[in-house]
């Protein structure tokens, strides 16, 4: 079933890009060639395998230059990681997970009901797929896939759930696909039909929210990307038969600036994306056969657009994201296992995952 949905979220994406693309002959990056997604060894919670730390090679890494001092609100470990992470399990529930031991420490909930995560083999359901925190962690914000069609953002307190029934419920949400936490305040901003900015912590109990801004330009793809300060956002949208990235100042009532990526081509979909300290961006570049994504690669390029290096990882994995420092990566490989790297290391946090972030 895992795999059934997560083919039909690769395959949306895929649409999207036919409906908005032409027939310019795709292009891409230089790249080095993706490792492929090693063998499953579960695809249960209850046999999630406790985490590893191996030094890579040195190509593995995703370059980060920087010697930004952003202290992260929640706790680290010795290395600097954050001590847990937010992930949604292969049967779709929300959880946190001890970074160290794999162990889950607090379960967020379901969406899904019992006639929906029976109908998961025939259509996908209205289940989670998406868990995000803001740079305290005092507020997870859930993704629910896939109706309303411009999806359903839950967001709970920490430590707290969404209840027996949220759809029924009083809980607060709003439309979108992705959440990205601001690395500089507790902010988010989330990607649906539009890309909006606003405070958790000042939403109504209606879930109406309170935004700060509003920008749209084409069609915005995957997720936004915070500047280190919070004063700037970065996100993919498509126009016409090419990928571009926009630019947007928050003080600003307009979009900076747009710049076309032409090293991504009409068959091919950038995830993310996410800010290093350093500054650069940082996204999953997809290659698509048919119907299932053929290669996946990491793709390290400027603010304006410059691809400035690449990176393996394995075929098939999905974005999660930067930790608040921008100095740890954290995603899911096509197996369901939870990796990570940064620092001149990486490793892996456990099996039985389709959505990891920290």
């Amino acid at each position: 079933m895992v795999t059934d949905v997560r083919t039909k979220i690769a395959i949306a994406g895929l649409m999207l890009l036919a409906a908005c693309g032409g027939d310019a002959s795709p292009t891409s990056t230089t790249a080095s060639t993706a490792t492929s997604a090693p063998e499953q060894t579960s695809t249960t919670v209850t046999t999630t395998a406790a985490p590893t730390t191996t030094a890579p090679p040195t190509t593995t890494e995703a370059p980060d230059s920087s010697t930004a001092t952003t202290v992260p609100a929640t706790p680290t470990i010795d290395d600097g990681r954050p001590a847990t992470f937010v992930a949604i399990t292969d049967d779709y529930f929300a959880v946190e997970v001890d970074t160290l031991t794999g162990e889950i420490l607090h379960v967020f909930g379901q969406t899904g009901t019992a006639e929906q995560m029976a109908a998961a083999e025939e259509m996908p359901p209205n289940v989670l797929v998406g868990a995000w925190r803001n740079r305290d962690g005092s507020v997870v914000g859930l993704s629910d896939c896939c109706e309303p069609a411009a999806g359903r953002l839950f967001y709970v307190e920490a430590g707290g759930d969404l209840g027996d029934d949220p759809y029924t419920e009083s809980q607060p949400w709003n439309t979108g696909w992705t959440i990205s936490p601001s690395p500089a305040d507790e902010r988010f901003a989330s990607v649906g039909y539009s890309l909006e900015v606003h405070d958790p912590g000042a939403r109504s109990t209606d879930g109406a929210g309170v935004w700060i801004d509003e920008p749209s330009l084409g069609f915005p793809n995957g997720a936004a990307a915070w500047t280190r300060d919070g004063s700037q956002l970065y996100w993919t949208t498509q126009l016409k038969e090419v990928t571009a990235l926009a630019t947007h100042v928050l003080a600003e009532d307009e979009p900076s600036h747009v710049t076309v990526l032409p090293w991504v081509g009409v068959h091919q979909f950038l995830d993310g994306i996410g800010t290093q300290a350093s500054g650069n961006l940082v996204g999953f570049l997809h290659t698509y056969g048919d119907t299932e994504v053929a290669e996946t690669e990491g793709v390290v390029f400027s603010t304006v657009g410059e691809v400035l290096a690449n990176f393996p990882v394995e075929t098939g994995s999905l974005w999660g994201g930067y930790d608040p420092t921008g100095k740890f990566l954290i995603y899911v490989d096509g197996e369901n296992t939870v990796r990570w790297q940064g620092a001149g290391q990486a490793g892996s946090l456990g099996d039985g995952f389709i959505f990891a972030s920290w």
